[in-house]
């Protein structure tokens, strides 16, 4: 897929994204070139190069941008056609709009499930030299699938707290859509956000959907093999 961006656009994409795969993931889709998706899967941030422009003149060429939000002022969308020597500083504005707008808000953010998250850390740490850029292997995403299906399974059983249980369904679904194109330790870290949910749910809840993972599945993944 590199070979449909520009050399000049790719050095500066990958100059710029290095070290970020924990809040994007990209995209490659029939109407755009490229596009960038927040990770979160309750924001619809984006950023993409829609079109190439081409032009007969040396370095008229420009590019067709989109991209949500426009800025610090509003949550819309935007978008203009740019030169290459102006690329960088557009995508760099974006990518620093979505790091602020993933740090911690005392007003907005979940602390119950936070909480958790952080706890569970040392059951979920990847021994794997590539999780930052490898996807796991075909066999894994199936059992990884099935894991999600099961906990899924879980969590439609319970008679409380609806509105955390149908969040927790969202990203267990968002999960399964994207797994393919989602790096080790991105999958892992929404693995223990699903778990970290089920203890916000219930405490029962929670050890089951640890208990679910604890077995050879989390040897695996975290583990190798």
């Amino acid at each position: 897929m590199k070979k449909k961006i520009p050399i000049g656009l790719r050095k500066i994409l990958d100059a710029e994204s290095s070290g970020l795969n924990e809040i994007f993931i990209t995209e490659f889709t029939n109407d755009c070139i490229i596009r960038f998706k927040d990770i979160d899967i309750n924001s619809d941030y984006f950023f993409e190069i829609s079109k190439i422009n081409l032009s007969q003149v040396l370095n008229d060429t420009s590019y067709t941008l989109k991209y949500k939000p426009t800025n610090e002022l509003t949550t819309e969308p935007g978008g203009m056609n740019v030169k290459l020597s102006g690329f960088g500083e557009y995508f760099k504005r974006w990518k620093t709009l979505l790091i602020e707008s993933n740090k911690e808000s005392p007003l907005f953010d979940d602390y119950f499930t936070q909480t958790y998250f952080e706890e569970l850390e040392p059951k979920f740490e990847i021994l794997e030299e590539d999780s930052n850029f490898k996807p796991y292997s075909i066999e894994q995403q199936k059992r990884i699938i099935q894991f999600l299906e099961n906990v899924e399974k879980i969590l439609k059983e319970q008679k409380t707290e609806p509105k955390e249980i149908k969040e927790t369904i969202e990203l267990i679904t968002e999960t399964k859509n994207n797994i393919s194109k989602t790096t080790k330790k991105n999958v892992v870290k929404n693995i223990r956000k699903i778990i970290a949910k089920g203890f916000k749910i219930g405490l029962e809840v929670g050890q089951k959907l640890l208990i679910e993972f604890s077995t050879e599945l989390a040897k695996k993944l975290l583990l190798g093999g």
